[in-house]
């Protein structure tokens, strides 16, 4: 699988004619390699890719690299990781340099491009992601069991839902389940919010008491071999106004046009469009103000953006959550998040059988 992804890679920068890409990024290191670290910079041409390190990782990325084809160099206080780049893109001949430019510091890239006297420096950006758009069937596996260990973690929330439990408390609870019920942890922060509190779509849960008759809005995610979960749904505890019934019927309803609208070919902001569409009908435009999807894999947050400027068209494989929202300051909010892979013909939600009732 790396060679082939590495391959796949190479193809693009040859399109792009770009002699190599030097790779920082962890997640995207992670995704041509296997390996993990924040501590490893991997340069990938059509001649021979190579990775330099230093002392700690050394052993552990020669086991993991060397059987892929790619050497390792070890960095050490008389042969910097920039002067190995320099001289072994030298031996290669590589003219064209592509950097990372999200990835890579300031204070790197000035020591970088003072070693490569040679070697032009080519800023980039997106590159490997275009790649991980596309999920080939073991990412797949792997996002179904994050979501699986989500899916599970939250019957047990439902069940631990009590007026005098608080946010915070909740959300230390959640992480816990989640290390109990296999994964190797959050993906981010749970979201464990009250209403009126709601409103603010990255709510910090406090050590406000969840309350009787209240909605709480629940954002919790795990990580299991790389790979990341995201789930949002809405529970009540008590009774539930007629008001905040109608709005999460409008919600529902905005989620169910814009799920029913993907398929292969579709414009990405076209999905965003058929939820804020639907919203805005019923006079709420106001009140949701932020993308109605993002992609999910290696990072909680990835291509494809499900946004209203995205004009890039779906393709079978990739992967993203649905998920508009609503927020009224002062009154509250709500928010309803799926996960959806793109298919042959249409959609599948990963996340179908996870109760949405309130």
């Amino acid at each position: 699988m790396s060679k082939k992804r590495i391959g796949a890679l190479v193809d693009l920068l040859r399109k792009n004619k770009i002699g190599a890409l030097l790779v920082t990024k962890p997640e995207n290191i992670f995704y041509l390699t296997g390996f993990t670290s924040t501590r490893i910079m991997l340069a990938v041409n059509a001649k021979k890719s190579f990775a330099v390190t230093d002392f700690i990782y050394a052993e552990a990325a020669s086991k993991t690299l060397k059987r892929h084809g790619i050497d390792v160099y070890i960095a050490d206080c008389k042969s910097s990781p920039e002067k190995i780049i320099s001289s072994t893109l030298n031996k290669y001949r590589v003219k064209g340099l592509g950097i990372e430019s999200h990835s890579m510091n300031l204070d790197h890239f000035q020591k970088l491009k003072g070693s490569l006297k040679k070697t032009h420096l080519v800023l980039t950006a997106g590159i490997v992601e275009s790649l991980r758009e596309i999920k080939d069937a073991g990412e797949i596996r792997s996002l179904k069991k994050a979501i699986g260990v989500t899916a599970d973690t939250f019957k047990s929330v439902k069940m631990m839902l009590r007026p005098k439990t608080t946010e915070a408390e909740l959300a230390r609870s959640i992480k816990v389940i989640f290390i109990k019920n296999g994964a190797d942890g959050s993906s981010f922060e749970p979201i464990v919010a009250g209403q009126p509190a709601a409103s603010q779509p990255h709510y910090i849960p406090s050590l406000s008491k969840l309350g009787n008759n209240n909605a709480i809005l629940l954002d919790i995610g795990c990580k299991l071999s790389g790979y990341n979960s995201d789930l949002t749904r809405m529970c009540s505890l008590g009774k539930i106004t007629p008001k905040f019934v109608k709005l999460y019927a409008v919600l529902l309803e905005a989620q169910r046009r814009a799920i029913e609208h993907v398929k292969p070919g579709v414009k990405i902001c076209d999905i965003d469009h058929e939820a804020r569409q639907y919203i805005e009908s019923k006079g709420l435009g106001r009140f949701f103000g932020h993308n109605t999807g993002h992609g999910i894999g290696l990072e909680i947050h990835e291509h494809p953006s499900v946004s209203s400027t995205n004009v890039n068209t779906l393709k079978e494989g990739m992967v993203f959550t649905v998920e508009p929202g609503i927020y009224i300051p002062g009154y509250g909010g709500l928010r309803i998040e799926d996960v959806i892979m793109v298919t042959r013909n249409g959609r599948k939600v990963l996340t179908h059988d996870i109760d949405k009732s309130i």
